[in-house]
């Protein structure tokens, strides 16, 4: 907008309304002449806005930036779209031998050259709160190949093939037979035991052995027997 040698953007004050958050915007007012111009902004609800500075010059050639900062809002307001409140922004240029902005230099009734527009206020809805990330679709488990099968199972065991599995059951079944064997020697004396006097207090046999070794070799021997 431009009036008289004062350039004002935007012309319209748009504010992105949210709860409880202080919003500004800012109002751009450019001199494109060569006289000091003076300025003062207004509103029709002071009460809702702030703004800085709310009077000042803008030097010949230059733009000077005002602040017009919405106040933190408690409530929605009843009607968005159709906001009333509106702003003025009243301008005129400044006497040579005037250095600083009074109130006289804006009434009408004293000062002739003084100019204004009008500047409506709209209200936004707040922004989009941002689309939740869509969870990633969990691929559906493929079936995996049994690489491993049974942890406990080994290439070459009972269930296997080949030279090695025959050599490794040969071998265990060498010593089942062998261990068959000592049990039933370890049998025999235990029962030779049971039927006759021990040495030294019945904790050594004859032939060395005691009621101990006679037990876990029994033991040992069954558990080989179990799992193999």
């Amino acid at each position: 907008m431009s009036g008289g040698g004062l350039q004002i953007d935007p012309t319209e004050l748009t504010f992105r309304f949210e709860l409880r958050k202080i919003i500004p915007v800012t109002l751009s007012l450019h001199n494109p002449t060569g006289d000091r111009i003076a300025f003062k902004v207004k509103t029709t609800n002071p009460k809702k806005y702030c703004v800085r500075p709310s009077s000042g010059v803008v030097e010949p050639e230059t733009t000077r930036d005002v602040q017009v900062i919405m106040q933190a809002q408690r409530e929605y307001p009843a009607n968005m779209a159709d906001c009333k409140d509106k702003f003025l922004v009243q301008w005129s240029t400044m006497p040579p031998h005037v250095q600083e902005v009074t109130a006289d230099i804006f009434d009408t009734t004293i000062n002739r050259d003084v100019r204004q527009a009008r500047l409506r206020v709209n209200l936004v809805g707040p922004p989009k709160p941002p689309s939740p990330v869509p969870e990633g679709t969990e691929e559906e488990a493929s079936p995996v190949k049994d690489v491993f099968k049974d942890s406990n199972a080994r290439p070459g065991g009972f269930g296997g093939s080949g030279p090695l599995a025959s050599d490794e059951r040969n071998r265990l079944q060498q010593q089942l037979a062998k261990a068959e064997k000592e049990k039933s020697e370890y049998a025999r004396r235990l029962q030779s035991y049971q039927s006759g006097p021990a040495k030294s207090g019945g904790q050594i046999m004859q032939g060395g052995f005691s009621l101990v070794h006679i037990i876990l070799a029994i033991v040992v021997a069954f558990l080989i027997g179990r799992f193999l």
